[in-house]
């Protein structure tokens, strides 16, 4: 109980150094409060009201959301934990025990947590509400849907935010703690330089646990979701480069350092200096930044590569003249009705499935195996109406009653050649032994698998029947003018459910849906950019008002406000320059392998305008942010700053 009442009175006391790890968790509980309210307003909700497709927008969203408020408040409470090293130096040296400092730090934690509460789960029912009416706006969300819930997400969100409090200032409570009493003022004043080995060999094992994965996911042409595990990567590299943050401050305090003493004399000395004995704080503030830079060029370009790549695929794919499909599945005999339109040269229906090809040893139980999107296709010239990309030397693409086609990602991924035999997993969770006829180069947007429509209708569950999701139709020479008079003719009389589509504006329906995606993708960049911003600014404050005696000290001995304002610039940019580096590095890595996994080229095709904003907006916050800090820092008299605590 003492314990608990020092930690609230050092947090009362000393307002002003808490207020980033209250600010970093307000908004941490704003995030995760938004998700789990979206998330259980879902699971509540029917089919009817749009409940699945929040639960599918909710999931991934809190995933992310999750990571980048875990990877904020750590960064803020570790550097408040570092901040308050001399406080604890003089704990430890009137006879606190280690175990004491740790469980004081911890309820500090829980102090700011349970503070944070009210504000941070009031902001995230807000947050929720308006992301319901942003979506629901766009028709991606149900006019039905409505949030209902209750208070287990609250709870829910409290709890994930305190225990990643905790573990955050566990890590630092320990290091400040171990150290020996009478050596605790000691290692205030001149804190350590070597980072811990086990943490040191965590983040070596998970970069280069990130460096595999990523080569192995390039190494294969990729479908959406290989893509989408390169793009998750980019976790994967930050958690790495947190855990090696030590070292990557003190080698760019080293880089930097040297260049302002070379570059700059006698500011850029001390700046320099600052930046070898500070490398720790510089880690602090880089972190935030490289986070948001990395984050906002993958969410941007990824979707904006696959969209690239699917429209040529498309592009080369689509051979039809006109394209019929409806809201609701067409009916069987479609194909039929189609070919009775005078100038009809060819017409073929697909049917969207899925399947799954087993790689494990005939006769197991095992349903191991790569599996996709799949096209049940009719009788009739495919190769008239669809270029796949086929590569076989049968000359045509129509398929036996016991034949298939695989992409080349599905065929790679299944060792499977043109003439082998494998066991196909369909809908009803029978196995169907096939032959595959050839390999196509052509499946984005369209399917990894291609099946006659008579197979998968013999793999039906009970009571289903197979209809259409669309028919390609190719014209005759000369007749495309008729043939989309008849379908329009069509479509207007009894067969009103159907759209008739021309290459034009099956694109611009493409494009369409493309914008609802990257709607969504916009929205959840805006949350979490503006989430990692309030991170930067908040981070950059702290380890600046922190130096607030610093500056005193300085000035008493003769320094004036502006050379300590430049040798402060000097030191911003290095922070700004060396976290855009390292942004752009894990950002550019996992570009290079989303590319090779999508078009096995590492070629990346940016928009110079987007990479400028991404880039030149970070920084600009950034610079900003640390002139008005070190401004409001210098207004400060030297006396005053000198007697404030810390």
């Amino acid at each position: 109980m003492a314990l608990l009442q020092l930690a609230w009175w050092t947090v009362r006391s000393r307002r002003t150094d808490f207020i980033g790890s209250f600010v970093a968790m307000v908004c941490a509980q704003a995030l995760v409060t938004a998700c789990a309210v979206l998330l259980e307003s879902g699971a509540r909700a029917g089919a009817a009201a749009g409940g699945p497709d929040v639960v599918a927008f909710a999931v991934p969203f809190g995933f992310i959301s999750l990571f980048v408020a875990a990877f904020a408040v750590a960064g803020t409470f570790s550097l408040s934990v570092q901040q308050r090293t001399r406080e604890i130096a003089l704990l430890r040296a009137i006879a606190a025990t280690p175990r004491q400092v740790r469980r004081m730090v911890a309820y500090e934690a829980a102090v700011v947590t349970v503070a944070a509460l009210l504000p941070g789960c009031g902001l995230g029912v807000l947050l929720a509400a308006g992301l319901r009416a942003a979506l629901a706006g766009q028709g991606l969300f149900s006019p039905d849907f409505r949030l209902d819930f209750g208070p287990v997400s609250l709870v829910s969100a409290a709890a994930v935010c305190w225990v990643t409090a905790e573990a955050a200032v566990w890590s630092s409570g320990r290091r400040a703690a171990r150290v020996r009493a009478m050596r605790a003022l000691g290692e205030a004043a001149t804190p350590r330089h070597r980072a811990g080995w086990v943490r040191t060999a965590a983040g070596l094992l998970v970069l280069g646990g990130g460096i595999w994965g990523l080569e192995s996911i390039a190494d294969s042409p990729g479908s959406s979701s290989d893509v989408n595990a390169a793009s998750g990567m980019v976790m994967v590299f930050m958690i790495a480069i947190a855990l090696l943050a030590p070292w990557i401050g003190r080698l760019a305090g080293a880089a930097f350092g040297g260049l302002c003493r070379l570059l700059f004399s006698g500011v850029g000395f001390v700046a320099g200096a600052n930046l070898g004995t500070g490398h720790r704080r510089l880690a602090s503030a880089i972190m935030p930044l490289a986070l948001t830079v990395a984050f906002a060029a993958v969410s941007l370009f990824v979707p904006q590569m696959k969209w690239r790549e699917q429209q040529r695929q498309d592009s080369g794919r689509m051979v039809a003249d006109q394209i019929v499909t409806s809201d609701d599945e067409l009916p069987a005999d479609a194909v039929r009705t189609v070919r009775r339109v005078p100038g009809a040269a060819a017409a073929v229906g697909t049917t969207s499935t899925y399947a799954k090809v087993l790689t494990g040893k005939a006769g197991s139980d095992s349903q191991h195996g790569p599996g996709g999107d799949a096209q049940a296709v009719g009788d009739g010239p495919l190769g008239r109406v669809l270029d796949l990309g086929a590569a076989n030397d049968r000359g045509t693409t129509e398929l036996g009653a016991h034949e298939v086609a695989l992409s080349e990602r599905l065929a790679r991924a299944a060792g499977a050649r043109p003439g082998d035999e494998v066991r196909l997993l369909l809908d009803d969770d029978r196995v169907e032994r096939v032959r595959v006829a050839y390999r196509y180069t052509r499946g984005n947007g369209f399917g990894d698998i291609v099946l006659p429509q008579r197979l998968a209708a013999r793999h039906l569950m009970d009571g289903e029947t197979l209809g259409l999701d669309t028919v390609y139709v190719r014209s005759a020479p000369g007749r495309e003018r008729a043939v989309a008079d008849g379908l329009a003719a069509l479509a207007k009389g009894r067969h009103g459910q159907w759209r008739v589509l021309d290459h034009a504006a099956y694109a611009a329906e493409a494009r369409h849906r493309q914008d609802a995606s990257m709607t969504v993708t916009y929205l959840l960049l805006a949350v979490i950019t503006v989430f990692t911003s309030i991170s930067v600014v908040n981070t950059l404050v702290m380890t600046t008002m922190e130096r607030s005696g610093e500056f005193a000290l300085l000035r008493l001995v003769g320094a004036t406000r502006r050379q300590i304002g430049r040798m402060m610039g000097l030191e911003n940019a290095v922070t700004v320059l060396a976290a855009l580096l390292l942004g752009s590095a894990v950002a550019g890595a996992v570009l290079v392998g989303s590319a090779r996994a999508l078009t096995g080229s590492a070629r990346l095709d940016l928009s110079p305008s987007v990479t400028a904003l991404i880039v030149g907006g970070a920084g600009a916050l950034a610079l900003a942010t640390g002139v008005v800090t070190t401004r409001i820092a210098l207004a400060q008299r030297p006396a005053t700053a000198l007697r404030a605590p810390g």
